[in-house]
Order: C-alpha cells, then structure tokens, then sequence
C-alpha cells in the first residue's frame, strides 16, 4: 500500500518524516557493526534483499487518485535480518522509488509506517507470543509468526491507512471503504503464501540466515 504525500498538508508529511528518521538513528545504535562489515554473505543477501523490494514494490496498482496497494515482503524481511537492517532496506528501498519515480521524498515517512514499520511490529508482537508461549515448532513458526504475522500486518497497514486518509480529509470514510478495503482480502493471502514460502525454504535449507528463527529451539 502507498500513499502520494499530495493527499497530506506538510505537517503530517513532516512529521512522519521526522518519526522515521528518528527510527534510522535509533536502530545505528543495535546494528552489529562487525558482523555486518566481516560477513560478506551478510552484505549480499541485504543488497538480493533490496532489489526484490524495491521491484515488488514498483509492481503496484492504483486503485484510486494518490493511494496504491502491493505487496509488502517486510514479514520475511524483518525475520531475516531483524528490525535494525530491515529498517534501512526499507528506507534504500523507498529512496530507489523516488530514484526511478514512483514516489516522492515527502511521502518517504508515511510510506514507510504503512507498508513497513506497522507489519514489522505485527510480526514481532506475533513472535514473542510464541516465544511466550514456548512454541518451538517449525510450523509454529512458519503459520503463527510468519504466515498469520502477514495477513496481520495487512490489516493493521490497511487500518493505519484508513485513519490518515479520514483524518487528514483526503478521502471520506464510505470512500475508503468502497474503494480500498474490498482489495484488502484479496492482497492478504497472496501476501503471506509470498512470505511463506521465502521462510520456509530459508529455515528448511539455510536457517542460519532467519534472525528470528534459532535451530537449536525448532529443532531439538
């Protein structure tokens, strides 16, 4: 889902902005500097992780004037290389759309709490009630964190998008309804056999590359 920052006044564009940006700053402060300078395997997958978003994201419908909707990727993402790396793929992902034209610098930060950081809280609220709950099954994780953790970060994105679409005025609550929401189911399955499937081959054939997924839990 995309939002054109020309629905939006300046002051929640900026604001968005400025909350991302604080979000950048913040995650330098847990990146694991060593291991993302020596791991060159590391520097590949992050790049490979780059490219497919940003040509997912490209391939986008527009449903109405200034609102899109595609798919996100972020659930698989996210549990790949966890929220400090992920956030920066987001954020080069969102400059490449401005780069090749789909976006525009000042929609960058509603574009990135829509169509990222709101799944990635999703996925990660998902993730610690497993964890909670001491659910160390592989399709535990699969199903609970990754494939219900996406259609979840679906409906929570679609729900943000709502309120600052009838907050800001752009669109009238009916009007979001008739025109966006009827695509929302149609978007959410696709979406999490998408990440699906990427999670599971990584966790069956390389499951050292899932942050969030340990072996020595899910396969004792």
């Amino acid at each position: 889902m995309n939002l054109s920052a020309a629905l939006f006044s300046p002051a929640w564009y900026i604001t968005f902005n400025l909350l991302f940006a604080a979000l950048l700053v913040l995650s330098l402060f847990f990146i694991h500097w060593q291991q993302l300078f020596e791991d060159t395997g590391l520097q590949h997958r992050l790049g490979l992780a780059l490219v497919v978003v940003i040509s997912i994201w490209s391939m986008r419908a527009g449903i109405s004037e200034g609102l899109g909707i595609h798919f996100f990727l972020i659930t698989a993402v996210h549990l790949i290389f966890g929220w400090q790396l992920a956030i920066w793929v987001i954020a080069l992902a969102l400059v490449g759309m401005v780069w090749i034209g789909k976006e525009v610098w000042q929609g960058i930060g509603i574009n990135a709490f829509v169509s990222a950081i709101v799944p990635m809280l999703c996925t990660y609220t998902l993730w610690r009630i497993q964890e909670a709950k001491k659910l160390y099954n592989p399709f535990a994780f699969i199903f609970l964190v990754c494939f219900l953790g996406a259609i979840v970060s679906i409906v929570a994105s679609g729900l943000l998008l709502t309120w600052l679409l009838w907050a800001s005025d752009a669109y009238t609550m009916r009007a979001i309804f008739e025109q966006f929401w009827i695509y929302v189911p149609l978007i959410a399955l696709p979406e999490a056999t998408l990440n699906g499937i990427i999670i599971t081959g990584l966790i069956v054939y390389r499951p050292q590359w899932v942050r969030f997924f340990d072996p020595e839990k899910y396969y004792r």
